[in-house]
């Protein structure tokens, strides 16, 4: 209540003098309403808020987030967009990780069109106010090719090296994945943005450990890096998924996946993933994509990413386990221990915390791919057919994803749990 009454006293006091109306204290005051209304949202079906007085004064209201946003779009609009405000760092870090994080809501959250997918793969419980497009209208605020404004990035990279030649062995020494898809002739701006995620991943590695050797960045900056380039990768997906193939969209959706939920420490999975495992169902009716998976190199680490993602679909896992199992089955030679799994893991995008998450998907699939080998040379296909992945003891495990605003970011995670086939919401603090 307080925040909010303070932002509407500073919205009107700057809207009385035009001199002010485009300073960045207004451009700060519109976000925090905007971040405000975001929460109470959040916190709309929660009864144990109805019990304050207050409550009924801090409804969220649909028509107000959309004057906001409108607004908020227009002042940006008018100073140059989100890049023209680099006098004030906080803000612009705040507003980039708020519109790429919004981004990456509309491919997790947005359910696809029906007509072209078909029904959710589980009962989807969230209110469909939170899933209208106005919950995702932060996404336009990001103008294309920010990441090379603001950074001339990946170029200023230490580990960037463009593919120059298919010829040359030594051009993609620093990205396998990126080499392995551009020998399968994949789209040039899906490689690219695998060339841009793996820098990222490495950069941010480097900075933490050897701070000295990147002085061009500080910490903004490499979390306006990290979500610029989100951003980037989500919205292309998005707008090609209609003219990419189906390895293309699976790639592209894996190398998400990985970038958002694994590679950086977050949990592992987002249950059910509504928007996306209809998506890759989908896509893998392409009865050729797994042939494509393994010209380019990274067949097992899609496989992997898909077991980690579909952990707690129950539609979905299963015929992602036998994905894995399949792939790994056929290898010659066999992979009979775990230093060679990881081997075959590393056609893909890496990162240390990818350790973990591979040694636990070791134990889990190390029977169930002896006895598949083994019956291989007899049944042939039919091997697989009786392949389950076993349930792990913690099956409950609720995975989260940090909320987008400051009000939100680092003090209250929104949690997504799977209470049998059920989706529901849950707020706590942190």
């Amino acid at each position: 209540m307080h925040h909010r009454i303070q932002a509407i006293s500073h919205i009107q006091q700057c809207l009385a003098d035009p001199t002010s109306a485009l300073s960045d204290e207004t451009v700060a005051s519109v976000f925090q309403m905007l971040c405000i209304e975001e929460n109470l949202i959040l916190h709309a079906g929660d009864e144990a808020f109805t019990e304050y007085p207050a409550w009924k004064h801090m409804q969220p209201d649909s028509s107000q987030r959309k004057a906001h946003m409108a607004g908020l779009k227009r002042m940006l609009a008018l100073r140059g967009g989100i890049s023209e405000l680099g006098n004030t760092r906080g803000l612009q870090a705040f507003l980039i990780r708020w519109v790429c994080t919004s981004l990456a809501c509309r491919l997790v959250f947005a359910l696809p069109d029906t007509k072209l997918y078909g029904p959710p793969t589980n009962k989807n419980e969230l209110d469909s106010f939170m899933l209208d497009d106005t919950t995702f209208a932060a996404s336009y605020l990001l103008p294309r090719g920010m990441l090379k404004k603001l950074y001339r990035y990946p170029e200023t990279s230490p580990h960037y090296i463009p593919i120059l030649s298919l010829d040359d062995p030594l051009a993609t020494v620093e990205c396998a994945m990126a080499w392995g898809c551009a020998k399968t002739k994949m789209n040039p701006e899906l490689i690219r943005h695998i060339i841009t995620i793996d820098c990222l991943l490495k950069d941010a590695m480097g900075w933490y450990y050897h701070r000295e050797t990147y002085r061009q960045w500080d910490a903004l900056d490499l979390q306006n890096l990290m979500s610029i380039g989100m951003g980037e990768l989500v919205r292309w997906n998005l707008e090609n998924e209609p003219f990419l193939s189906a390895t293309e969209n699976v790639t592209a959706m894996c190398l998400f996946l990985f970038t958002f939920f694994v590679g950086n420490g977050a949990h592992a999975a987002c249950s059910p993933l509504p928007g996306i495992m209809p998506r890759l169902r989908l896509h893998f009716r392409d009865t050729k994509i797994r042939a494509w998976l393994q010209q380019a190199g990274i067949e097992t680490w899609v496989g992997l990413l898909l077991c980690i993602a579909s952990s707690q679909n129950p539609s979905s896992e299963q015929y992602f386990f036998r994905f894995l199992i399949e792939v790994l089955a056929v290898r010659q030679p066999p992979v009979t221990t775990y230093d060679e799994f990881r081997q075959t893991l590393l056609g893909g995008i890496w990162s240390p915390i990818m350790e973990g998450h591979a040694i636990k998907a070791w134990k889990e699939i190390e029977e169930p791919l002896k006895t598949a080998t083994e019956a291989l040379e007899s049944r042939g296909s039919e091997a697989f057919s009786n392949v389950m992945r076993p349930r792990p003891k913690d099956a409950h495990l609720k995975p989260t994803i940090p909320m987008s605003n400051p009000y939100a970011t680092s003090h209250m995670k929104k949690i997504f749990s799977s209470a049998k086939e059920e989706i529901t919401v849950e707020v706590f603090k942190t």
